[in-house]
């Protein structure tokens, strides 16, 4: 399972929005989440990789982690599941968490047909405008 990380972990590690198949798991490096359904890995991590397809031009930037910041890979997660969540509920408000990634993706396909023809550059705005959140303070014990 743990070949199936989330292309949306940093909305679940931070919990700020939700998914059924999230599992999450402790490695040195930080808390990732991994995906429980295998289907619904695939269908994400597709949106994903057309998510950024479409939104890395706008911010100038090619797909390599190296030169990448972590920051876009960021705003691409939480501003592409955002912008589709409106294109399927227009009373969607701009700050409205994701509760169920998978449903959501899985209501997508079932109104556009595909993951493939999801119209992931009509998000791009939104992409690009989302603001991260603020660091969170940690608790001093």
């Amino acid at each position: 399972m743990s070949e199936r990380i989330c292309p949306f972990s940093a909305t679940l590690v931070q919990e700020d929005f939700g998914c059924p198949n999230a599992n999450p798991i402790v490695r040195r490096g930080g808390a990732e989440i991994a995906c429980t359904a295998a289907q619904a890995h695939a269908r994400c991590k597709n949106l994903f990789q057309r998510l950024k397809d479409a939104a890395l031009p706008e911010f100038g930037v090619e797909d390599d982690l190296l030169k990448m910041p972590h920051s876009v890979l960021v705003k691409v997660q939480y501003g592409g599941l955002l912008g589709l969540q409106r294109s399927l509920d227009s009373s969607a408000g701009p700050g409205s968490a994701v509760d169920d990634i998978d449903s959501l993706v899985a209501a997508a396909v079932e109104r556009f047909g595909s993951v493939d023809t999801i119209p992931c550059a009509d998000f791009c705005d939104t992409i690009v405008s989302y603001k991260l959140p603020g660091r969170r303070k940690r608790k001093k014990s």
